[in-house]
Protein backbone atom coordinates (compact mmCIF):
# COMPACT_ATOMS: atom_id res chain seq x y z
CA UNK A 1 0.00 0.00 0.00
CA UNK A 2 2.61 2.54 1.09
CA UNK A 3 5.09 2.20 -1.76
CA UNK A 4 2.80 1.32 -4.63
CA UNK A 5 -0.95 1.85 -4.34
CA UNK A 6 -0.76 5.03 -2.23
CA UNK A 7 2.53 6.31 -3.64
CA UNK A 8 0.92 9.52 -4.97
CA UNK A 9 -0.62 10.57 -1.67
CA UNK A 10 1.06 13.59 -0.12
CA UNK A 11 -0.35 12.78 3.30
CA UNK A 12 -0.51 9.14 4.33
CA UNK A 13 -1.57 8.01 7.79
CA UNK A 14 -1.54 4.55 9.35
CA UNK A 15 -4.88 4.35 11.16
CA UNK A 16 -4.74 0.60 11.83
CA UNK A 17 -6.24 -0.80 15.07
CA UNK A 18 -8.58 0.68 17.61
CA UNK A 19 -11.16 3.07 16.24
CA UNK A 20 -9.75 2.93 12.74
CA UNK A 21 -11.46 4.45 9.73
CA UNK A 22 -9.17 2.50 7.41
CA UNK A 23 -5.79 0.81 7.65
CA UNK A 24 -4.35 3.80 5.79
CA UNK A 25 -5.79 7.21 4.88
CA UNK A 26 -4.29 9.22 2.05
CA UNK A 27 -4.80 12.70 0.65
CA UNK A 28 -3.44 14.08 -2.60
CA UNK A 29 -4.07 17.81 -2.87
CA UNK A 30 -1.88 18.31 -5.94
CA UNK A 31 -3.84 15.92 -8.14
CA UNK A 32 -6.57 17.43 -10.28
CA UNK A 33 -9.08 16.60 -9.01
CA UNK A 34 -7.88 16.18 -5.43
CA UNK A 35 -8.29 12.75 -3.83
CA UNK A 36 -9.09 11.31 -0.42
CA UNK A 37 -8.38 7.59 -0.21
CA UNK A 38 -9.21 5.00 2.43
CA UNK A 39 -7.18 1.80 2.13
CA UNK A 40 -8.44 -1.38 3.78
CA UNK A 41 -5.63 -3.94 3.56
CA UNK A 42 -6.23 -7.57 4.48
CA UNK A 43 -4.07 -10.63 4.00
CA UNK A 44 -5.52 -14.11 3.69
CA UNK A 45 -5.53 -17.44 1.93
CA UNK A 46 -6.64 -17.49 -1.70
CA UNK A 47 -10.42 -17.93 -1.94
CA UNK A 48 -13.49 -17.16 -4.02
CA UNK A 49 -15.64 -17.15 -0.90
CA UNK A 50 -17.10 -14.21 0.99
CA UNK A 51 -15.45 -14.89 4.36
CA UNK A 52 -12.01 -13.36 3.59
CA UNK A 53 -13.70 -10.15 2.38
CA UNK A 54 -16.29 -9.74 5.07
CA UNK A 55 -14.08 -7.81 7.51
CA UNK A 56 -12.61 -5.50 4.85
CA UNK A 57 -15.97 -4.78 3.22
CA UNK A 58 -17.62 -4.20 6.60
CA UNK A 59 -14.86 -1.79 7.61
CA UNK A 60 -15.12 0.05 4.30
CA UNK A 61 -18.92 0.36 4.50
CA UNK A 62 -19.09 1.51 8.11
CA UNK A 63 -16.61 4.30 7.47
CA UNK A 64 -17.96 5.75 4.22
CA UNK A 65 -19.39 8.70 6.17
CA UNK A 66 -15.93 9.55 7.50
CA UNK A 67 -14.61 10.30 4.03
CA UNK A 68 -15.59 13.94 4.39
CA UNK A 69 -12.72 14.24 6.88
CA UNK A 70 -14.73 16.49 9.17
CA UNK A 71 -12.48 18.90 11.10
CA UNK A 72 -13.84 17.80 14.50
CA UNK A 73 -13.27 14.14 13.68
CA UNK A 74 -9.70 14.79 12.56
CA UNK A 75 -9.02 16.83 15.70
CA UNK A 76 -10.22 13.87 17.79
CA UNK A 77 -7.90 11.47 15.91
CA UNK A 78 -4.77 13.66 15.95
CA UNK A 79 -3.57 12.51 19.40
CA UNK A 80 -3.53 8.91 18.12
CA UNK A 81 -2.03 9.79 14.73
CA UNK A 82 0.65 11.97 16.31
CA UNK A 83 2.04 9.01 18.27
CA UNK A 84 3.80 5.89 17.10
CA UNK A 85 1.95 2.70 16.28
CA UNK A 86 0.94 0.52 19.21
CA UNK A 87 -0.28 -3.08 18.97
CA UNK A 88 -1.34 -5.28 21.89
CA UNK A 89 0.01 -2.67 24.32
CA UNK A 90 3.42 -2.81 22.65
CA UNK A 91 4.61 0.64 21.60
CA UNK A 92 6.65 0.54 18.39
CA UNK A 93 8.83 3.14 16.71
CA UNK A 94 6.59 3.08 13.61
CA UNK A 95 5.24 6.54 12.89
CA UNK A 96 1.57 6.83 12.02
CA UNK A 97 2.23 9.82 9.77
CA UNK A 98 4.04 8.04 6.95
CA UNK A 99 3.90 11.18 4.79
CA UNK A 100 3.06 14.68 5.91
CA UNK A 101 2.26 15.86 9.42
CA UNK A 102 -0.68 17.08 11.51
CA UNK A 103 -0.55 20.66 10.21
CA UNK A 104 -0.37 19.53 6.57
CA UNK A 105 -3.21 17.08 7.15
CA UNK A 106 -5.47 19.76 8.61
CA UNK A 107 -4.77 22.16 5.74
CA UNK A 108 -5.21 19.53 3.04
CA UNK A 109 -8.34 18.08 4.63
CA UNK A 110 -9.90 21.55 4.71
CA UNK A 111 -8.86 22.19 1.12
CA UNK A 112 -10.30 18.88 -0.11
CA UNK A 113 -13.55 19.50 1.81
CA UNK A 114 -13.90 22.88 0.08
CA UNK A 115 -13.08 21.53 -3.38
CA UNK A 116 -16.31 20.55 -5.19
CA UNK A 117 -14.64 17.96 -7.39
CA UNK A 118 -12.63 16.03 -4.78
CA UNK A 119 -12.69 12.33 -5.56
CA UNK A 120 -13.23 9.95 -2.66
CA UNK A 121 -11.71 6.51 -3.23
CA UNK A 122 -12.15 3.34 -1.19
CA UNK A 123 -9.66 0.53 -1.72
CA UNK A 124 -9.83 -3.05 -0.54
CA UNK A 125 -6.32 -4.42 -0.92
CA UNK A 126 -6.22 -8.18 -0.49
CA UNK A 127 -3.99 -11.14 -1.15
CA UNK A 128 -6.91 -13.57 -0.91
CA UNK A 129 -8.49 -12.92 -4.31
CA UNK A 130 -7.15 -13.91 -7.71
CA UNK A 131 -8.32 -11.86 -10.70
CA UNK A 132 -7.71 -14.85 -13.00
CA UNK A 133 -9.85 -17.14 -10.86
CA UNK A 134 -12.58 -14.52 -10.64
CA UNK A 135 -12.56 -13.98 -14.41
CA UNK A 136 -12.59 -17.74 -15.05
CA UNK A 137 -15.56 -18.23 -12.73
CA UNK A 138 -17.48 -15.42 -14.48
CA UNK A 139 -16.61 -16.93 -17.88
CA UNK A 140 -17.87 -20.32 -16.65
CA UNK A 141 -21.11 -18.74 -15.44
CA UNK A 142 -21.57 -17.07 -18.84
CA UNK A 143 -21.15 -20.51 -20.43
CA UNK A 144 -23.93 -21.93 -18.27
CA UNK A 145 -21.93 -23.46 -15.42
CA UNK A 146 -23.68 -22.88 -12.10
CA UNK A 147 -21.48 -21.02 -9.62
CA UNK A 148 -20.63 -22.47 -6.25
CA UNK A 149 -22.68 -21.05 -3.35
CA UNK A 150 -19.64 -19.43 -1.72
CA UNK A 151 -18.93 -17.55 -4.98
CA UNK A 152 -22.49 -16.21 -5.04
CA UNK A 153 -21.94 -14.88 -1.52
CA UNK A 154 -18.68 -13.22 -2.62
CA UNK A 155 -20.42 -11.71 -5.63
CA UNK A 156 -23.22 -10.22 -3.50
CA UNK A 157 -20.77 -8.91 -0.93
CA UNK A 158 -18.65 -7.20 -3.59
CA UNK A 159 -21.65 -5.76 -5.47
CA UNK A 160 -22.98 -4.41 -2.16
CA UNK A 161 -19.60 -2.76 -1.57
CA UNK A 162 -19.55 -1.16 -5.03
CA UNK A 163 -23.17 -0.03 -4.69
CA UNK A 164 -22.71 1.51 -1.24
CA UNK A 165 -19.66 3.43 -2.43
CA UNK A 166 -21.55 4.70 -5.48
CA UNK A 167 -24.45 5.84 -3.27
CA UNK A 168 -22.16 8.25 -1.40
CA UNK A 169 -20.22 9.33 -4.49
CA UNK A 170 -17.07 7.34 -3.71
CA UNK A 171 -15.15 5.19 -6.15
CA UNK A 172 -14.65 1.57 -5.07
CA UNK A 173 -11.55 -0.43 -5.95
CA UNK A 174 -10.38 -3.95 -5.24
CA UNK A 175 -6.64 -4.57 -5.57
CA UNK A 176 -5.81 -8.25 -5.64
CA UNK A 177 -3.52 -10.91 -7.11
CA UNK A 178 -3.30 -11.35 -10.88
Amino acid sequence: VINSIADGDEVLICDDLGTEWADFIGINGQARPKTISFYHAKHGDLSLGASPFHVAVSQALKNLGRMTLAAEAIDAKLPIWSNTYSNDNVQTSILRFLRGDAATLQLMAEDTRQSPDTIRRVFIVTSSLSLRELEQTLTDISAGVAPKPHFVQLYWLLTSYFSACAEVGAYAYVVCQE
